[in-house]
C-alpha cells in the first residue's frame, strides 16, 4: 500500500471509531507506523510525502547520476537537476537534489574538484529597469559525433534588480557588430531596454578609456547614439562591478555547458533558450531567495521602450586585420589602405553602405572610401595608397644638381624618362661619378653625352673615366662593367700597368705541331699502345 493510500485509509477507521490495534490488523500494518499517522496533519503529511517520494524519485536514477558523478568529476547538483529535468522530465527540489547528490559522492568515494574563489564586495541592490551587465566567456565543448571540440564563443547579459538573463553563442569571436546586434535582439527578448550598461574594456567595445573619456568603438558609438543609454566602464581588478554577470557567465559554464555534447550551433543556441526558461531563469536565485522570471514580471514594466530596430547599416559594419601589403579583404576583394597602415596589431573599421566601402581606423578616423567591386579576387587600389618614390627619386636629383650646377637638371630628367624602371640605380650611379670624379670633367662627360644621344648613367661613368683617363699618359680607359655595387674608379698608378708582347701567328703553329709528333703510334685496331 502506497503511502498517500496507508494515511487516508488510517484517517478514514480513526473517523469511524476504530483503535490504533483494530487498525493496525485491518491494513497489516504495525501499530508504530498506524501511530505515526494517526496524529499528523494533512498539511504535515503532505510535505512530507512530497520529499520521501521526490527522494524515492531520485532513487530510480541512481545508476545513472552515478554514471554522471564518475564521468564528470566537477558535475555540480544543480547540473544534475537541470539535466534530469532535460532529459527524464523530473521535477525535484534543490535541497532534496543536493541532498541526494552529497549522499552518493559519499557512499561511492567521489569527490568533487574544487576549483579557488575569488573574494567580492557585496554591492547595493539597484532599482527596477536600471542597469543590464554584459560580459563574455569561451569554452571548448566537444563534438556530439566525433572526438573533436569546438571553440563557442558567448555574451551574456543580466539585469541588476531581477538577475533575470540572456544570451547567444556563435562559433567565432565577437566583433563589434556582433555585440550590436545581440543587443537589440536581447532588448527585444526582454521587452524593452535599461537605463545603464556596465561592461569591461573589451577591445570591440572601447578603443581607450582616455583618462575618463571614454573612446568607442565606431561600431558601439554607433549604437549608443541610437539608444542613448548611459554607459559605465569597468575599472581593471574591479570585478564587482559586474560580479552579477561575471556569476552569470559562471553559471552558464558550469551548469549548461560542461559536459554537454554539440551537436551544431542552431540546436545548441535553441537549447540555450529552452535552459534559460527551465533553469537559468526558473531557478529559485541564492541571493534574492526568488526566481528571476518571476521577478522580472514586476521590473519588465520599468524598462525603456525599444527605439526601434537595429540600423541597416549596423548589419553590414565589421572589424578587420590590415594585411602586410597593406589591403584589407572584403567579400573575396583586396581594398587598399595609404602606405604604411599595416602593423601586427593594426586592426580598422569597415562600413558598407550605398555601394561604398568606408575604411576606418579604431578611433573613427576615415583612411579611405572604395566602390564596392562586384568581381572576385580583385585588387582596388588607389593611387594615393601607392608608395610615394617621387620624394626620394627628386632628393637624389637636387643632390646632384648642387653638384655640378644647374644645367646638369635637364639631363638627369631625360635619363629618368629614359630609364622609369631603373630610375633609382641610375641616379645613384649618376651621384657616384659625381663623387669619384672632378665637377669639371664630369660635365664634360655629360657635354659629350649629350651630343651622342647616350642618355645611360653607365655612359656618364665611362666618359668620364675616359676624359680623366686621357691627362694620364700611361692609361687606356676601358669601359667598366656596371653592376648592383658602387663602381670602382679607374686604376692610375703605373705599378699596374703590364705590358704583353705580341707573336705571330707561325709561333703557336709550330708549338701545336711540336706536341703533336710527341704522341704514341695507334696500333692496328686503332689504340694507341
Amino acid at each position: 500500500m502506497k503511502g498517500w493510500q496507508m494515511y487516508s485509509k488510517i484517517q478514514a477507521m480513526k473517523e469511524q471509531g476504530f483503535s490504533i490495534r483494530q487498525v493496525s490488523t485491518h491494513i497489516c500494518a504495525s501499530r508504530n507506523t498506524v501511530r505515526k499517522y494517526w496524529e499528523m496533519d494533512p498539511e504535515t503529511f503532505a510535505t512530507t510525502y512530497t520529499t520521501v517520494n521526490r527522494t524515492t524519485a531520485l532513487q530510480a536514477y541512481e545508476s545513472i547520476i552515478v554514471k554522471w558523478l564518475e564521468t564528470y568529476p566537477n558535475m555540480t547538483a544543480a547540473q544534475v537537476r537541470d539535466w534530469l529535468s532535460e532529459k527524464y522530465k523530473l521535477e525535484a527540489a534543490d535541497r532534496t537534489v543536493r541532498r541526494y547528490v552529497l549522499n552518493l559522492r559519499k557512499q561511492y568515494g567521489l569527490a568533487k574538484q574544487m576549483e579557488p574563489k575569488r573574494e567580492y564586495e557585496a554591492v547595493e541592490e539597484l532599482p527596477k529597469g536600471y542597469q543590464l551587465q554584459l560580459d563574455f566567456g569561451e569554452k571548448q565543448v566537444r563534438d556530439a559525433y566525433s572526438s573533436r571540440y569546438h571553440k563557442l564563443c558567448f555574451v551574456v547579459f543580466t539585469l541588476s534588480h531581477s538577475r533575470y538573463k540572456w544570451g547567444t553563442f556563435q562559433d567565432k569571436p565577437f566583433l563589434s557588430v556582433d555585440l550590436v546586434r545581440a543587443l537589440y535582439r536581447c532588448f527585444d527578448y526582454m521587452g524593452g531596454m535599461p537605463r545603464q550598461l556596465v561592461y569591461d574594456q573589451d577591445s570591440i567595445i572601447v578603443v581607450s578609456e582616455n583618462n575618463g573619456d571614454i573612446i568607442h568603438t565606431q561600431a558601439f558609438a554607433s549604437f549608443l547614439d541610437e539608444t542613448k543609454l548611459a554607459v559605465r566602464v569597468c575599472r581593471k581588478s574591479d570585478p564587482e562591478s559586474k560580479g552579477l554577470v561575471e556569476a552569470s557567465v559562471k553559471f552558464v559554464k558550469r551548469n549548461f555547458m560542461e559536459n554537454r555534447l554539440y551537436t551544431g550551433l542552431d540546436i545548441w543556441n535553441q537549447t540555450f533558450e529552452d535552459w534559460l526558461v527551465r533553469t537559468g531563469n526558473g531557478n529559485q536565485h541564492g541571493t534574492t531567495k526568488r526566481k528571476p522570471a518571476e521577478v522580472f514580471a514586476e521590473e519588465q514594466h520599468h524598462l525603456l521602450p525599444l527605439y526601434g530596430a537595429a540600423p541597416v547599416e549596423t548589419a553590414k559594419e565589421m572589424d578587420r586585420n590590415v594585411r602586410a601589403d597593406n589591403t584589407v579583404l572584403y567579400k573575396s576583394n583586396r581594398y587598399s589602405v595609404p602606405y604604411g597602415t599595416y602593423s601586427k596589431e593594426k586592426k580598422v573599421f569597415l562600413v558598407a553602405k550605398n555601394g561604398k566601402l568606408e575604411i576606418m581606423d579604431r578611433a573613427g578616423e576615415p583612411l579611405a572610401l572604395h566602390d564596392i567591386s562586384e568581381a572576385k579576387g580583385k585588387l582596388i587600389k588607389m593611387e594615393i595608397h601607392r608608395r610615394n618614390k617621387q620624394d626620394k627619386i627628386k632628393e637624389q636629383i637636387e643632390k646632384a644638381v648642387s653638384l655640378l650646377g644647374e644645367e646638369f637638371r635637364k639631363y638627369i630628367e631625360v635619363l629618368c624618362e629614359t630609364k622609369p624602371r631603373y630610375v633609382k640605380e641610375q641616379l645613384n650611379l649618376v651621384l657616384n661619378t659625381c663623387e669619384v670624379y672632378n665637377r669639371n670633367d664630369v660635365l664634360a662627360a655629360m657635354q659629350y653625352c649629350v651630343e651622342k644621344e647616350l642618355y645611360s648613367a653607365g655612359d656618364l661613368w665611362d666618359a668620364a673615366g675616359t676624359i680623366a683617363g686621357q691627362k694620364l699618359p700611361h692609361i687606356q680607359p676601358s669601359r667598366l662593367p656596371v653592376s648592383g655595387n658602387s663602381p670602382q674608379p679607374p686604376l692610375t698608378d703605373e705599378r699596374y700597368h703590364i705590358p704583353v708582347e705580341n707573336r705571330a701567328l707561325t709561333v703557336y703553329a709550330e708549338v701545336a705541331a711540336a706536341k703533336g709528333s710527341q704522341k704514341e703510334p695507334l696500333n692496328g685496331s686503332g689504340v694507341r699502345r
